[in-house]
């Protein structure tokens, strides 16, 4: 057990400094995969198809949303239960994990995609798409949407790089599939103008790409996590998954919900114009919150391998790092964005274009999303804690709060007060109001993280 435990890179214990530079890889993995499908779907189609297009491709990001839901399901779970299994210094069962759901999320793959094609148009018109956004939407709904099983497929391999030891292999893997992604993007859309469905194309090529790197990893047997017989229990393999995963995929399930509702308040406020210019807010959010979320892929599974192997004070070690690195990257990350709205706002919109209302929809929204980071980055990372240490129910409370009750309530609620610009504000208002959730839920479940009993007003855990 000690053997395995010290061949274990999750294992060991960081520094302040060596948890960053150890999660670095997987914050630049995310980053640049984040930034390589808003250069793909945002700005080509954008600047070289037309806001139309642009509309007509995120009126679906409802079902992104869904689809990102089903990645929680087995990319955020399943690294949990293979991390506590190291900790324990059970390697071999965590293998299986690892086998067992790269081929469940798979066939649920395959089974996505069918639906998706078979539904597609009463599927849009739930969404909203008119007769103008429906070609645009129906094209990517059957191509990108067609490679579920490989996308699902990814994510598990993505989150792994790092139980596995390798986060710099995402890195390379997102590099790699961006650098595809963006070369078709030039050659399809610029030089052959062959509109959404060149950059469709595209986007399915890179991912095709990295599948295959993939399954040429984990293969290796040299490496902490790789391909082994999965011996059955895929049902019960699944279900555990499903567990841990069941907080980050009741969240994004909500977000496609509250997506939903949030495009049907831009069409009824704004019109398309409304649709295309949250397109980009949404787009550039995601950027810099991209970061965010690549630490705590990374950190969630060295946070389940030491309360697997119930190392007390590495945890409480663990969650004072994180609380040190939320406030250093929500204070960069927030400044960062207020100073750089215009420039890359101007890197999306046509200036040939001259839509005032197009740019200032844009500008204002962009605004108060940079304003709500530092709530936003605590609602991204207290799930993720809670999850790592088996709270699932207050994490999928804090989740259900943020994104079924306190979401959907302000964007109904908060624009009947400001007007469309309440849309974006409600953002704000929910963020804020989760966070305060997310720090009571945290605070309950300290003993979780080797604290005696939760922290008391004016007294000391």
């Amino acid at each position: 057990m000690k053997h395995e435990e010290q061949q274990n890179r999750i294992g060991q214990n960081f520094s302040l400094w060596g948890l960053l530079k150890f999660s670095f890889p997987s914050i630049l993995n995310n980053f640049f995969a984040q930034l390589f499908k808003t250069l793909d779907d945002g700005l080509f189609v954008s600047r070289f198809v037309g806001k139309t297009a642009l509309a007509g491709i995120n009126i679906l990001n409802p079902i992104h949303f869904f689809q990102f839901s089903l990645n929680n399901l087995f990319a955020v779970g399943a690294p949990n239960l293979s991390s506590r299994k190291m900790g324990e210094g059970d390697q071999q069962e965590a293998k299986r994990i690892f086998s067992r759901i790269v081929i469940t999320a798979f066939l649920i793959g395959g089974l996505f995609a069918l639906g998706l094609n078979i539904f597609a148009i009463p599927l849009l018109k739930v969404l909203g798409a008119d007769d103008e956004l429906t070609p645009f939407a129906l094209i990517s709904l059957r191509t990108v949407f067609a490679f579920t099983p490989i996308t699902l497929t990814n994510s598990v391999f993505n989150t792994y790089y790092s139980t596995a030891g390798k986060p710099s292999m995402g890195l390379v893997c997102s590099i790699i599939n961006g650098t595809i992604n963006i070369g078709l993007d030039v050659l399809l859309v610029v030089v052959k103008q062959m509109g959404v469905f060149g950059a469709c194309l595209a986007t399915i090529s890179g991912d095709a790409v990295v599948f295959m790197i993939g399954l040429v990893f984990y293969l290796n047997r040299s490496h902490e996590i790789h391909f082994v017989n999965p011996e059955g229990k895929f049902f019960s393999t699944a279900a555990a998954s499903c567990k841990n995963g069941l907080p980050q995929f009741i969240n994004t399930v909500s977000l496609s919900m509250s997506s939903l509702v949030m495009n049907y308040q831009l069409l009824r406020y704004v019109g398309n114009d409304g649709i295309a210019a949250n397109s980009i807010v949404a787009d550039l959010l995601r950027i810099l919150t991209s970061l965010f979320f690549g630490y705590t892929l990374c950190v969630g599974p060295i946070i389940s391998y030491n309360y697997g192997a119930k190392k007390k004070e590495r945890l409480r070690i663990l969650l004072r790092q994180n609380a040190m690195i939320w406030v250093m990257e929500s204070v960069l990350l927030t400044v960062t964005g207020l100073l750089c709205r215009k420039p890359f706002i101007s890197i999306f919109i046509n200036p040939n274009e001259n839509s005032e209302v197009f740019y200032s929809l844009t500008h204002y929204g962009l605004t108060i999303q940079y304003l709500s980071l530092p709530f936003f980055s605590g609602c991204v990372i207290i799930p993720r804690l809670l999850t790592a240490v088996n709270e699932i129910r207050a994490s999928m409370t804090c989740a259900i709060m943020r994104n079924v009750v306190l979401r959907l309530l302000c964007i109904l609620t908060v624009p009947l007060i400001f007007g469309y610009k309440g849309i974006w504000i409600a953002g704000l208002v929910c963020e804020f109001l989760a966070f305060l959730v997310d720090l009571f839920f945290l605070n309950k479940n300290l003993p979780s993280f080797g604290y005696d009993e939760p922290l008391k007003i004016g007294g000391r855990a």
